[in-house]
């Protein structure tokens, strides 16, 4: 399969298990890191549309089996992490820890 050109980082058959708190799991087809939102949407805009997609967090709730995910993993870094708090409202990015949003 060609994937989109990106300016993050893209890697094949990345192991998952240590991107998991529980340090097990399998590889998954891609994995995505993007540089910033618009390596994203140009990432996510060229695949074609029968790829799946899988978005990863901070991988605390997540058990990935041996065999890994037959998808495209996006895990959201730096860039996708801020957190600002104006007007009595929390605007936080995807990759935002729940700690930090807290405090």
């Amino acid at each position: 399969m060609t994937m989109p050109e990106v300016r993050g980082r893209l890697s094949e058959g990345k192991s998952l298990a240590e991107m998991t708190w529980l340090r097990v799991g399998g590889p998954c087809d891609y994995l995505f890191q993007p540089a910033d939102l618009q390596d994203l949407s140009d990432f996510l805009r060229g695949l074609p549309p029968d790829v799946p997609v899988f978005p990863l967090g901070g991988g605390a709730n997540l058990i990935v089996r041996d065999g890994g995910l037959r998808a495209v993993v996006v895990k959201l870094g730096r860039g996708f992490n801020g957190v600002e708090i104006a007007g009595g409202r929390v605007r936080c990015g995807a990759a935002a820890l729940d700690a930090v949003v807290a405090r």
